[in-house]
């Protein structure tokens, strides 16, 4: 659109004609929200199509629920306690699903089996292809019977219950509980199909007899090797030979210390004993110190706490093992006594002759013989401990060599004795399910086998429902959507309000009794066809259906100009609008007629659009005067009404023309100098090559014609901003609003 500068001030004498022509920019307010009135509106305006959708899903759902055809249904209920897997491998599987998650589970598999395609194919073939499938052109497969059978099918089950609910959908009632009575009894052979593996019995048995060959080829090496040991049992061996090393390193202890104790005895009963030398000749013993009373005492207090010590060692091993920290103290105990007994012996050979055995004296006579002939029994006796300790030691070693190969097979016996018992345990339920009857399944029972069919009004009645709702529905959706979302126009005065953020100047309604006002061009500016009683009826005229309009905008433009404190003359009032039939005419010179009745001076209008041709056919016949001369101060011009003059943009016979900015810019001086007291211009619409913008700038009034259900909002906001922007007097005026709703839901006051 055309623009003007904002300095520009035109000034005669000391009246300046456009003052504040500064843009202000006006309260542009975008606001999109959407209320209750905005959908209330759309269905009223909409109420008929509603009505007829309505009508048209009523007749639809009246056809459907008399003419749908019968549906049948029978029904049946199974109880699945509990869901045992009859796998005879896998002993995972084998375990029952009770309770919670498990039973949820359980359910849920059963009825996969149910609504299986194997299951309806073999009630399918069951029931015959061609009973299933009367009407069908050709030869009919068992697929398509099948499938007619899986969709006529509904399985399902409550939450926290376990029983699950199977129902068969047909038109031929014998069908339907024939159908669902073979589905049943085959789902009994198809839970045992699928919960047990297929040829268990002969799989286990074949599994069961070749761990037992394997346990007994065990057994024999087990056998062999320990027969080869000498054992029965490696735990017991071992320690049965742990605590004979133990005892037998004691006893040669003792051994050892009364042999040393005979030798001092025989020793000193000679004074010396003859032993052999490396030459096997006997020698004298050297003499040695005799020991103190003293040292006496104390050996023989050592001598005499020995055999209590070993006694006490005795007892200890028959209740503990030889780790015991107790054995081991008391076995400490023995070894200090046994040190001292034998350092005081080394040191005074004499001692154990002087000492002699405990409750003794030590100057009781001793037989030299049998002396003798003990300390050659305590020489054997200490050789055979030797020789046994040997014995049990090399035994030892022996089972530590053949302990590893022992351990490692009698681990495998446990272990293959294990899965023996496991197959014989599963070998024993395999024969069980080899004699199983399926209807005898003990975890699944038919609390209802499947009943007498019954109609089925279901189908039907939400078909009907459906459509009478669907009609409904549709209507309202074509309301809402056309006016909600496609239609943007305006239509009502509050959505002048929420688009621009002003309220309207005035709505004129769309009314039986108006007319159509004709502007030079022949374009219509009317708002209805004309009767024949008002068909040359000019919009001055005091029966014209704009004139209750045109004077009330009159007494709100007086208002304004008093509150504005406008009084200089003439005043000047453009009336534009977005489209050519909006009515700017009709309004401009019912406008112009309402300020002339005032009789406060002239008024002129002009029709800043076409020439003086055919200016207005509403004239009839009366002159309409070229602009240039109706402002020329000795000019002298006929009236069209009283105290109001016609004129138009374009000298005669110059043809069609439009007043432009130049031109305009021209004649604004002759304007101020006229003796009018309003000069109205009909202006063009506006648009990019519109001069309406720039001329907008020199009035004192704009009315800006919104043309209803014809101008889009965002058209309408852009357009009142460039108008607001160029100076901030613009009104809107809202033409050929219809009312389709009550007047409250409009909010027009």
């Amino acid at each position: 659109m055309s623009e003007i500068s904002s300095t520009a001030v035109i000034k005669r004498e000391d009246f300046t004609l456009s003052k504040g022509l500064a843009p202000r920019p006006g309260p542009v307010r975008h606001d999109s929200n959407l209320d209750r009135n905005d959908i209330l509106f759309a269905l009223f305006k909409h109420k008929r199509k509603i009505i007829v959708c309505a009508a048209a899903g009523l007749l639809a759902g009246a056809a459907v629920f008399f003419l749908y055809p019968p549906v049948y249904e029978s029904q049946a209920k199974l109880l699945v306690r509990y869901l045992v897997e009859r796998s005879s491998v896998d002993g995972v599987d084998s375990s029952a699903s009770r309770g919670g998650s498990l039973a949820e589970n359980a359910l849920g598999s059963e009825i996969e089996i149910l609504t299986s395609w194997d299951l309806a194919l073999q009630a399918a073939e069951a029931v015959g292809v061609k009973r299933l499938l009367p009407n069908t052109s050709g030869t009919p497969t068992k697929e398509a019977a099948a499938t007619a059978v899986a969709q006529g099918l509904e399985v399902g089950a409550r939450k926290g219950s376990n029983i699950i609910f199977v129902s068969y959908k047909n038109r031929d009632p014998q069908l339907a509980t024939l159908v669902l009575t073979e589905l049943v009894n085959r789902y009994f052979n198809k839970h045992l199909e699928v919960h047990r593996s297929a040829g268990a019995f002969d799989f286990v048995t074949q599994q069961t007899d070749q761990v037992r060959a394997r346990l007994n080829q065990t057994e024999d090496a087990l056998k062999d090797v320990k027969q080869k040991a000498g054992i029965v049992s490696l735990t017991d061996s071992n320690a049965a030979l742990s605590a004979e090393v133990t005892r037998t390193e004691d006893q040669l202890h003792a051994a050892e210390a009364e042999l040393a104790e005979q030798q001092a005895r025989v020793r000193q009963m000679g004074g010396s004993f003859a032993e052999k030398s490396e030459s096997g000749s006997p020698s004298k013993a050297e003499a040695k110190p005799e020991a103190p009373a003293e040292i006496v005492q104390q050996y023989q207090v050592l001598v005499s706490r020995l055999p209590q010590l070993r006694s006490a060692k005795m007892d200890l091993l028959a209740r503990y093992t030889p780790n015991n920290r107790m054995v081991k103290a008391n076995q400490a105990e023995i070894n200090e006594a046994e040190s001292q007994r034998r350092d005081l012996e080394k040191k005074y050979p004499d001692l154990p002759g002087r000492v002699g055995p405990i409750g003794s004296f030590k100057d009781q006579q001793l037989d030299p013989a049998s002396e003798s002939a003990r300390l050659a029994g305590l020489q054997a006796k200490k050789d055979a401990l030797i020789a046994q300790l040997r014995d049990v030691r090399e035994r030892i070693q022996k089972l530590s060599q053949l302990g590893p190969q022992v351990a490692d097979l009698e681990r495998q016996q446990k272990m293959q004795e294990a899965n023996y018992t496991y197959f014989e345990g599963t070998l024993e339920k395999a024969r069980v399910d080899e004699a199983l009857d399926p209807s005898k399944i003990p975890n699944i029972s038919a609390v209802q086998r499947p009943s007498p069919a019954f109609v089925v009004t279901g189908i039907r009645n939400k078909l009907a429902i459906g459509l009478a709702g669907g009609g409904l529905a549709l209507g309202v959706a074509f309301a809402l959507l056309k006016e909600l979302i496609l239609n943007r126009t305006i239509k009502r005065p509050v959505e002048i309000e929420n688009s621009i953020g002003v309220r309207p100047l005035m709505s004129i309604p769309w009314g039986f009794e108006r007319h159509l006002v004709t502007a030079s061009n022949g374009q219509v500016n009317g708002l209805r066809k004309r009767s024949a009683s008002t068909q040359n009826l000019a919009p001055w005229d005091t029966g014209h259906f704009i004139r209750p309009f045109c004077e009330a905008i009159r007494d709100r433009l007086t208002l304004y100009f008093e509150l504005n404190q406008l009084t200089h003359k003439p005043k000047l009032v453009g009336v534009t609008a977005f489209s050519k039939e909006a009515g700017t005419s009709t309004l401009a010179a019912g406008l112009a007629a309402a300020l002339s009745e005032t009789g406060d001076g002239k008024v002129l209008l002009v029709d800043a659009n076409l020439g003086p041709e055919h200016v207005h056919p509403f004239f009839r016949g009366l002159p309409a005067y070229p602009i240039n001369a109706v402002l020329q101060p000795a000019g002298k011009i006929d009236s069209a009404a009283n105290n109001l003059y016609l004129a138009s943009v374009a000298s005669p016979g110059a043809g069609p023309a439009q007043l432009g900015l130049k031109k305009f810019f021209e004649l604004v001086p002759n304007f101020k100098a006229s003796d009018f007291d309003y000069i109205i211009f009909d202006m063009p619409p506006l648009g990019q090559t519109s001069p309406t913008v720039g001329m907008a700038g020199f009035m004192d009034k704009l009315l800006l014609v919104v043309d209803a259900d014809q101008n889009n909002r965002e058209t309408v906001r852009r357009g009142y901003s460039a108008l607001v922007n160029i100076r901030n007097n613009v009104s809107v005026v809202l033409n050929k609003a219809q009312h389709y709703a009550p007047k409250w839901l409009d909010g027009d006051v």
